[in-house]
């Protein structure tokens, strides 16, 4: 018997916001692992018959590093406003592009290695775009909770039926609240739904709106779906 929650510090360490030293190393692990995989799979490419050594090592380290970073990386996004998936995968592309172009600098592979490059800039330049939107609607979102009216609203369409194989769900959710009229109205959020914390029909949360102009959904703020946020 505990005088305390045992389960509190397991919680505290799965809420605590990661580090900005996890975030850099993630990117430097994704690059190295696309660097690996890009030299590795174009060098035995080139190689019909005994490849070098170093090739196989890079497929052999590049594999599970990237899909291992990978992994972390998802989870570590979940947690993080500023960040999300485009820089990963713009950090794997640059790495995966650079390889290529180390093991050859012509024919089929140049093409390959360019685009890869290409590939991995469009995601580079996605993701600091996402993130400026979010620090955009954060502002806002923000501004709204301090000056705007606030309500309760209502789950009224949860947008999956049940977990499969994977423990999250991108879904849309549909809230209901009434505005000062008296008036009946929706709102529809995209989220990522947890196994560990589902929604349900039926569950009440804050909402936040400029009663001047409540048809504005941009400018509804659901504090449900500000503990679930999609990132790209």
């Amino acid at each position: 018997m505990a005088l305390t929650d045992p389960t509190l510090p397991r919680k505290l360490t799965k809420a605590k916001r990661p580090s900005t030293a996890r975030v850099i190393i993630l990117v430097v692990l994704l690059l190295i692992g696309g660097i690996a995989l890009g030299y590795g799979w174009t060098t035995l490419s080139l190689f019909e018959y005994d490849p070098p050594a170093l090739a196989v090592v890079g497929i052999v380290i590049g594999m599970p590093l990237t899909i291992l970073a990978s992994i972390v990386w998802s989870w570590t996004v979940l947690r993080r406003a500023d960040i999300g998936i485009g820089y990963g995968a713009a950090a794997a592309l640059l790495g995966a592009g650079s390889g290529v172009l180390l093991a050859a600098s012509s024919g089929l592979p140049l093409v390959i290695g360019v685009a890869l490059l290409a590939l991995g800039l469009l995601f580079l330049l996605l993701g600091v775009r996402a993130a400026s939107g979010r620090r955009a609607q954060e502002a806002r979102d923000l501004q709204t909770m301090r000056t705007g009216t606030l309500t309760t609203a209502t789950v009224t369409d949860k947008g999956y039926d049940f977990f499969r194989e994977s423990a999250r769900i991108l879904t849309t959710v549909t809230f209901r609240f009434v505005d000062l009229q008296g008036t009946e109205r929706w709102v529809q959020r995209m989220m990522i739904i947890q196994q560990a914390n589902p929604v349900v029909e039926g569950q009440e949360t804050q909402l936040w709106y400029d009663a001047r102009n409540p048809g504005d959904e941009k400018g509804i703020v659901v504090e449900l779906a500000r503990q679930f946020p999609v990132r790209g």
